[in-house]
């Protein structure tokens, strides 16, 4: 929970508020604190509890009321997976359609969602990692993609997880996908979030992120190329 204290001294009705309103947010974002130094862990702390609670939002929004408190049923996780990209209405029906007929898994849980979108939110990075499977034109085997996932998100992909992926998006049938199949689907999520964050930049301008994105992405030629 967020704490604020604020001063009760003579002058506060006319002093500057921010010199006396310390919440926890100003504390470990802007050192209100005036010791010169911000707890890095605690500001790790907080962006990833930030993250997690967008993530159980949206989370909930694809929980039927039947299901259990922690899950959603496999075609809400198709559908919160296939809202972050570009495809037609006719792609996305037909992708949900055929995770109706999966019958592997009814439900999956927060923390498998949770890694499949760490691995949507790092997607770029993810195309590196398999572009010499491109290049030599072979398709990804679930071991390999298991391996780029952690490689680019830091997260262990349940293999329900992928086999639900491979089981959706492979359109061939083969047990395999190939670059057309996954990544080009996905790219196009990718290419929306990415224009979208340029709008809001100014012009010229290049982020912090852009610098972290470009140093993961010659890591990762360096690694698979």
């Amino acid at each position: 929970a967020v704490v604020s204290t604020q001063s009760t001294g003579k002058n506060d009705e006319t002093s500057d508020p921010s010199v006396h309103l310390k919440t926890t947010l100003r504390v470990l974002l802007f050192d209100r604190d005036d010791s010169g130094s911000i707890d890095l862990e605690k500001f790790g702390n907080l962006l990833r509890d930030v993250q997690t609670n967008c993530l159980q939002a949206e989370f909930n929004r694809f929980r039927s009321k039947d299901s259990e408190d922690d899950r959603i049923s496999v075609q809400g996780f198709m559908r919160a997976v296939l809202r972050r990209t570009k495809v037609t209405p006719i792609q996305r029906a037909r992708f949900i359609d055929k995770s109706e007929v999966y019958k592997a898994i009814d439900e999956v849980s927060f923390d498998q969602f949770k890694s499949m979108i760490a691995l949507i939110n790092n997607f770029s990075d993810f195309e590196v990692a398999v572009r010499m499977y491109q290049i030599a034109k072979k398709p990804l085997s679930k071991a390999v993609f298991k391996r780029a996932a952690y490689v680019c998100s830091g997260e262990v992909l349940d293999d329900t997880i992928i086999d639900l992926l491979f089981f959706v998006f492979d359109e061939a049938g083969d047990g395999h996908l190939s670059h057309s199949e996954f990544v080009n689907v996905m790219r196009k999520m990718e290419t929306s979030v990415s224009s979208a964050q340029k709008a809001k930049d100014d012009p010229g301008s290049i982020g912090l992120g852009s610098y972290f994105r470009k140093c993961i992405r010659n890591e990762m030629i360096k690694l698979y190329a």
